[in-house]
């Protein structure tokens, strides 16, 4: 099964590498866009090219400025289209047939198969365009337009996956709303869209879609700052507010004919709460019914709101108590007289109006941030704070479809600098295409919440990043997930945090390394010395936890906790690192105490007797088998812990390299070489690296340290160090190069720094990819969102990047990967497959020895060219470049 499953890792991905295709890159120069008004409404949609050619804008792949001059020279080193995301908090819309759900993201619209919750296409943007709305067109079900916060239109076939067509204005645009009107035959398709000035006004636009011109007005004009606009199917009701303010409008069906004469009567109330969402409904009367959540948990009701609201009959006004803190999510359904809502207490609420009554669909894994209600009112869409969206039956609340994304811990604090900056993931060493990562049990609204500490991270995720779908989820630690997370002080009750994990070579065991705190509050009794509180609080309780691989179940068992792996003064004292042990069950520990400790697995004994169990699974504990103290090697006079410091083994597993922070001028920049059989300080080095270390890893005899202010290779067996990127200039800030990672399979170095200028406070993140031996610079690419985590797949020679919106990139070289052929044992495990599928057909082997070369050759080339291209659908293939450099390792191996 290993080997077979090695074979496997050879090839890559299709589904997902679906999401291998570069996205085009915006022009430099900004492209000219026609002002939406009536003087212009006869002319062509056309964009002004940088080069001086005017190109018409009605095809989905459209060729930029910088994709001419890519496929002039394309560069070795590339990036893949990019896959997971962060789900954007716009209403999922589910198709009238409820076979697909629409998702949207920040640059594309996923597409999921509601009765297997699979990934069937993504429509992607460019990288510049920023998604605030997406609708199906109401009278072409297989038509989708998307809405971009620049102003764009663009027009697809969500069935396909193809763009017709895309307009462009030059208005700035904040909400949409789709309409349609006109008669049977003579059906137009309008959007209602609220754009701001640049003199700080609000607008209300109404633009019709269709063929390659765009016609709009301007229906209205305040200095209210509307950011959420909702219509009725003809357009004749339209609704907008900014939370404090409600405007309504309304006009006739003839009136919408002519979008030149068009006027609409505009009414404009104050609302008694700051609102947070809301939602219409049209009764068969005509009359407009309208329900408002507001931040504090209330739902407002108005009932003919051109009556209610705006001063005709204030009796017919309704307020209900809400279900929860903040309405976070409101829907009205078409069929029946009840509304569902949901907030920041993850409970769903039915309430029925004419009868009061609430039904409660509580415990769900995060708050709910919107709701929709499907044409047919037989499903819920229900979309979560913890990137993941179910669709649920009305009859049963019970789940049809689970779409979970990457659920990374979103960057509360909305500055850089406040978070927490890179997250606890590794890639299976055996399948390298799943990505396992630390993720919060549960996450929290960010309405109002800057300078808030995100979320701890207490769940396992796996996440297949080539099919682009979540796998498991495994909870670390204890988690609050179906109890109250406020203890009766009101303070928060937080989760254990997971700060270090790793999977050893053939991935049988998992050791995790996760720490809790108390809150301050709940040892004040300890002490009342405001010393001894924070002292107490610096205190916190730190477990070692081994678990191992359960093929039966695919979940990681635990098998032995370590309470205080290292300990001093009577605490627990903080880990500072884990790292596995290449080629054997074996991991070190770090920690702040200024002790390595190795720790292996070790039978279990019961009184002296051996546990009885099967001879091939015996039941096994670990413990530690020897200790380093490395307090000797610090040259320190104060007895202070260790605040920094990383280690790696070497590639065969012999070495272990541990950088240690400057205590004096004697020993800056120390790296310690610990022979891992011995457990013994085998050599001592200075002046290696400048400042704090951060990470650090071997790349053959090459060992890389990054730190706060440097990052260097030092050649072990020549003994030289080599600096290769260091800050010391007077106008920019240290570099924090915490992320790095190596290839040994393309020999390279990948070193992912973010700086930031004195003068401006603005943060540059960028990667860069170092030849090795020669360390010269052969890619280089400014990011344009933070990434938290840097990997290297061993296998395909790429580099895994992942940044804080959740979106995960493969970094590629083409060029070698083409170069690389398949190796021996590959050979040998395609062997041993068709052994098997030969015996599965009752073909011996025999009879397989008994056929002649010729026919070897073209059956495993055609097997392997099959392996790559397999019965995957043509809108579902990876990118050109990926199938090209499957093909070369295919008949290169062969």
């Amino acid at each position: 099964m290993a080997t077979n499953q090695s074979a496997r890792q050879q090839k890559r991905s299709r589904l997902s590498d679906a999401a291998s295709e570069k996205p085009a890159r915006s022009n430099e120069e900004r492209t000219k866009r026609r002002r939406v008004s009536g003087a212009d409404e006869n002319q062509p949609l056309q964009t002004n090219d940088p080069a001086g050619a005017v190109t018409e804008v009605s095809n989905g792949d459209i060729q930029t400025q910088d994709d001419k001059v890519k496929r002039k020279s394309p560069a070795p080193w590339s990036f893949s289209r990019p896959v997971g995301g962060r789900y954007n908090n716009l209403d999922p819309v589910l198709t009238d047939d409820e076979a697909y759900l629409l998702v949207g993201l920040d640059t594309a619209v996923q597409v999921f198969a509601t009765s297997t919750s699979r990934l069937s296409r993504t429509l992607q943007l460019e990288t510049d365009q920023q998604i605030i709305g997406f609708s199906i067109c109401t009278e072409d079900p297989e038509i989708l337009y998307i809405f971009t916060s620049s102003g764009s239109v663009g027009k697809w076939n969500w069935n396909s996956g193809k763009r017709i067509a895309r307009w462009e204005t030059t208005c700035t645009t904040t909400s949409t709303s789709l309409a349609s009107s006109g008669k049977k035959d003579n059906k137009r398709i309008l959007c209602f869209a609220t754009t701001s000035q640049k003199d700080g006004k609000r607008q209300i636009s109404i633009n019709a879609l269709g063929g390659k011109k765009i016609q709009g007005t301007i229906a209205l004009e305040t200095n209210q700052k509307l950011n959420n606009v909702k219509v009725t199917r003809d357009g004749q009701v339209v609704i907008a507010s900014d939370g404090k303010h409600l405007f309504m409008g309304t006009t006739t069906s003839t009136e919408l004919e002519n979008l030149e004469t068009v006027q609409y009567t505009w009414r404009e109330a104050t609302l008694p709460v700051n609102a947070t969402c809301f939602d219409i409904q049209v009764q068969g009367s005509g009359s407009v019914d309208l329900a408002l959540g507001e931040s504090g948990g209330s739902i407002l009701i108005y009932q003919n709101v051109l009556n209610t609201l705006f001063g005709k009959d204030i009796s017919d006004k309704r307020t209900s108590p809400g279900s929860c803190i903040g309405i976070g999510a409101l829907s009205t359904p078409c069929v029946g007289n009840y509304i569902i809502s949901g907030g920041q207490e993850s409970v769903m609420v039915l309430w029925q109006l004419d009868t009061g009554r609430k039904q409660f669909l509580p415990h769900l894994s995060s708050p709910i941030c919107n709701i929709v209600v499907s044409s047919s009112g037989s499903s819920y869409v229900v979309k979560l704070a913890d990137n993941s969206v179910m669709v649920l039956s009305t009859r049963e609340l019970q789940p049809l479809t689970t779409i979970t994304g990457l659920q990374l811990c979103p960057d509360m604090s909305g500055s850089v600098e406040s978070s927490k900056g890179s997250v606890v993931a590794k890639l299976h060493p055996q399948q390298p295409e799943r990505l396992i990562v630390a993720v919060p049990a549960s996450h929290q609204l960010t309405q109002n919440q800057h300078g808030s500490q995100p979320p701890n991270a207490a769940i396992l995720q796996t996440y297949d990043i080539r099919a682009n779908s979540s796998i498991s989820r495994q909870a670390l630690a204890r988690t609050n997930a179906t109890t109250l997370n406020v203890s009766p002080e009101g303070s928060q009750i937080v989760a254990p945090d997971v700060k270090h994990l790793d999977i050893v070579h053939d991935a049988k065991w998992l050791a995790t390394v996760d720490t809790w705190a108390p809150h301050p509050q709940d040892v004040e009794a300890l002490d009342r010395s405001s010393s001894a509180r924070s002292t107490a609080t610096l205190r916190p309780e730190v477990f070692l936890k081994f678990w191992k691989w359960d093929a039966s179940s695919d979940t990681w068992e635990l098998v032995t906790r370590v309470d205080g792996p290292h300990f001093s003064d009577n605490h627990h004292s903080v880990v500072l690192g884990l790292v596995s042990r290449p080629g054997a069950h074996e991991f070190a520990t770090l920690g702040s105490d200024s002790l390595l400790r190795f720790w292996c697995p070790t039978a279990k004994y019961r009184s002296g007797l051996r546990a009885k169990d099967q001879p091939e699974q015996p039941l096994n504990t670990w413990k530690c088998r020897g200790i380093v103290d490395l307090k000797g090697c610090l040259d320190s006079t104060q007895p202070a812990p260790l605040d920094a410091a990383c280690m790696g083994f070497s590639d065969d597993g012999s070495v272990l390299a541990v950088c240690l922070p400057s205590t004096s001028a004697a020993n800056d920049g120390l790296v310690l070489l610990i022979d891992a059989r011995s457990c013994s300080v085998h050599y001592r080095r200075t002046g290696v690296f400048l400042g704090n270390p951060c990470s650090t890893c071997f790349l053959g005899s090459h060992l890389v340290v990054a730190s706060t202010h440097s990052v260097a290779v030092w050649n072990t067996v020549d003994d030289v160090v080599k600096t290769i990127q260091s800050s010391e200039s007077v106008d920019s800030a240290p570099v924090n190069s915490q992320l790095i990672a190596v290839n040994a399979r393309t020999k390279s170095l990948a070193i992912v720094t973010n700086s930031s200028h004195r003068k401006r406070r603005k943060v540059r993140f960028q990667i860069k990819i170092y030849d090795v031996p020669s360390f010269e610079v052969v890619f280089q690419e400014t990011l344009q969102t933070p990434p938290v985590a840097l990997l290297s797949d061993a296998y395909s020679g790429d580099y895994i990047v992942v940044d804080s919106t959740a979106t995960v990139q493969r970094l590629g070289c083409l060029e070698k990967a083409s170069q690389k052929s398949q190796t021996n044992q590959s050979r040998d495990v395609t062997g041993q497959i068709d052994n098997g599928l030969a015996t599965l057909f009752n073909r011996g082997p025999d009879r397989l020895l008994a056929q002649s070369d010729e026919s070897d050759e073209s059956s495993a080339l055609t097997k392997g060219l099959a392996s790559v291209f397999g019965e995957t659908p043509s809108f579902s293939l990876p990118a050109i470049g990926v199938l090209f450099r499957n093909v070369v390792q295919t008949l290169g191996a062969n």
